[in-house]
């Protein structure tokens, strides 16, 4: 196994862990940006408050985007798992 094949797999699966992650750090961020502006107008500031609506919102986007996400997993591993009998 050549170092270039290692960097290429590394690099492919960093790009692809921020692909998958992206979207859900995104919605937990515009929740969190609402929710902590929603406290500062009423000044309740209790941690359960901003911390139930992220869950729930990431929770409802993962179940959203998961056949997305299973897709570009299994994508990805399918063509890693190709790869390795040319390699050997």
């Amino acid at each position: 196994m050549e170092l270039s094949h290692v960097i290429d797999w590394s690099r492919e699966g960093i790009r692809l862990a921020l692909l998958l992650g992206g979207p859900l750090l995104a919605v937990a961020l515009v929740v969190g940006l609402l929710v902590g502006i929603g406290q500062t107008l009423t000044q309740l500031h209790e941690p359960v408050v901003g911390l139930v609506p992220r869950l729930v919102a990431v929770l409802l986007a993962f179940l959203l985007i998961l056949p997305w996400l299973l897709g570009h997993w299994v994508q990805f591993e399918t063509s890693l798992l190709e790869s390795i009998p040319s390699l050997l």
